[in-house]
């Protein structure tokens, strides 16, 4: 009987024995990828150290410089802005910071400088004193440009669990092929088929961006999961993106009524969110690092309306009020108000009622008593209507203004004494179109056979499209969670053709930040433009 054998003789037992080897050396590759997973919350605190120079728990971290004469935030001096993210280094004025992978710093035979000098490998209380004292492996000290850095023990031991950690901290949601990215939409209600026009518009996209060749030869994956009817929910519902679909990103996600929740769930998970469609930027400060919105919310709004009173109206120190039913939104929209006023010099008042309360006989003949000159008011169209109508029959004829989002179609029918004193902002105009940023939106609706009957919805949903599409590209090939928001904070007045162009920065994160101004035209039962664009600092 023949035999077959691959090594057919005795002579190729070496090659027998390295195939073995080799192929045990591969499980164990595999092995050590898979088991590195996700970091763990040790990683993930010593990551925030690595990458902005602060504690997650608050605790003061020190970069020192030369002879201890000069010290400063750890912040201003980041491990990342000299050793990169991969922690291999990049030339800084003339300085190439050293390799500090664990792989490198901890190679069994040491390593001996061009300068002839040796260290032996790095542990971790020999990492610690070349961080804390400046000295290396072997009692060296480091060169001057190295900062060393005032810690606590248990930031210290966070950051160096990190460092065993860079090179091979690869985000969640990416692979050689593929960048999956999540969002969240309302597939139920009244607003369900929104929702389909949103993911329709973005899945469409995505699919010609794929077509071209993807990012880098990565194709995008999209998936939706469903806003909830609570803000509970739908936190419910992300947190399955995050942890179960294990998404990139999050881009163009319906957060309205869960805005504050859903921007804390992507600063604590540390998962970039682009263009989600709402009225309500979370944009105070500290700023949230991981929410890059598209336009202005209602307090935004606000602020332009009394900027375009300063500048188009000509009013001399006019008294401001605010009236708004008792609510958390209309409450904090009032106090951006009040201080906007403040800021203006302005005399300002604030009132707000109960839903079932509310007397318009009564507010109109208070408020034409107190002479007030601009009126803001937040309440219902139905008490808005009611409203205009006792102040004409007082003759009380204020202006009026209102984030344009927060006006009904009954705006349209006010008194005819109210003609050229009621005034609109809008976050976008038809205006901001160019000509092919108009032919390549059709071209998509018409190619994928796009529904159109949720025209702005759809457009915020293919410009956080095309804004995460960009960021990417920006990111480059070697792309992280970190990197693309580093990436998208240098973007600067793109152009997505069907708005203001955008801009972010370090510390903005509305890219279109103003609005336009309208007024309402009685008589034709429409609205004309007032304002060109204004921009808010």
């Amino acid at each position: 009987m023949t035999k077959h054998y691959i090594f057919k003789r005795a002579t190729d037992t070496a090659r027998l024995i390295a195939f073995f080897l080799l192929t045990s050396l591969l499980g164990c590759a595999f092995a050590a990828a898979a088991s590195s997973g996700p970091l763990t919350p040790q990683e993930r605190r010593g990551k925030q150290i690595y990458l902005r120079g602060s504690s997650p728990s608050g605790k003061e971290i020190k970069a020192i410089l030369g002879d201890a004469s000069m010290e400063v935030p750890g912040s201003m001096l980041t491990c990342v802005s000299c050793h990169g993210h991969d922690g291999r280094g990049r030339s800084e004025g003339g300085v190439t910071p050293s390799n500090i992978t664990w792989e490198y710093l901890t190679k069994p035979y040491g390593l001996t400088h061009i300068t002839g000098r040796k260290r032996p490998p790095y542990t971790d209380s020999s990492l610690g004193l070349a961080i804390m004292a400046g000295l290396d492996s072997a009692g060296n000290e480091l060169l001057a440009a190295m900062p060393r850095y005032r810690m606590s023990r248990e930031d210290l031991a966070d950051l160096i669990a990190y460092l065993k950690r860079l090179g091979e901290d690869y985000d969640p949601g990416l692979s050689e092929t593929s960048i999956r990215v999540g969002t969240i939409l309302p597939s139920t209600g009244p607003m369900r088929e929104m929702g389909q026009a949103m993911k329709a518009m973005m899945m469409a996209y995505f699919d010609e961006v794929n077509k071209q060749g993807g990012i880098f030869n990565r194709k995008i994956e999209l998936r939706v999961t469903e806003s909830g009817l609570s803000p509970t929910a739908t936190i419910t519902n992300a947190k399955h993106l995050i942890e179960e679909d294990q998404v990139f990103a999050i881009v163009g996600a319906f957060s309205a009524g869960a805005d504050k929740e859903i921007a804390s769930l992507m600063e604590s998970e540390e998962v970039p969110l682009v263009g989600p469609f709402t009225s309500l930027p979370q944009i105070s400060f500290p700023l949230n690092r991981h929410v890059f919105y598209l336009f202005s919310g209602l307090k935004e709004q606000s602020r332009v309306l009394l900027s375009f009173a300063a500048q188009k109206l000509k009013l001399q120190g006019p008294r401001v009020t605010i009236v708004y039913p008792r609510t958390k939104i209309t409450g904090e929209i009032a106090e951006v108000v009040m201080e906007q006023c403040s800021k203006f010099g302005w005399a300002a008042a604030k009132i707000d009622y109960s839903r079932d309360r509310f007397e318009a006989a009564q507010m109109a003949r208070e408020l034409s008593q107190e002479k007030t000159d601009i009126l803001f008011f937040l309440g219902s169209s139905a008490e808005q209507r009611a409203l205009l109508k006792e102040a004409e029959r007082v003759n009380w004829m204020p202006y009026i203004f209102l984030p344009g989002p927060l006006a009904g179609r009954d705006i349209l029918d006010s008194p005819p004494s109210f003609k050229d004193r009621i005034f609109l902002a809008y976050p976008a105009a038809p205006s901001d179109q160019t000509r092919a940023g108009a032919v390549e939106y059709r071209a998509l609706v018409e190619k994928h056979d796009l529904p159109a009957q949720h025209t702005p919805a759809q457009i915020s949903a293919y410009c956080a499209a095309k804004i995460l599409v960009e960021g990417l590209k920006l990111a480059g090939r070697d792309v992280s969670r970190e990197k693309l928001m580093t990436a998208l904070e240098g973007l600067y007045e793109f152009d997505t053709g069907l708005t203001q162009r955008i801009s972010y920065g370090p510390n903005r994160r509305i890219g279109a930040l103003g609005a336009y101004i309208v007024s309402v035209d009685i008589d034709r039962k429409g609205f004309i433009p007032v304002s060109e664009w204004i921009t808010l600092n």
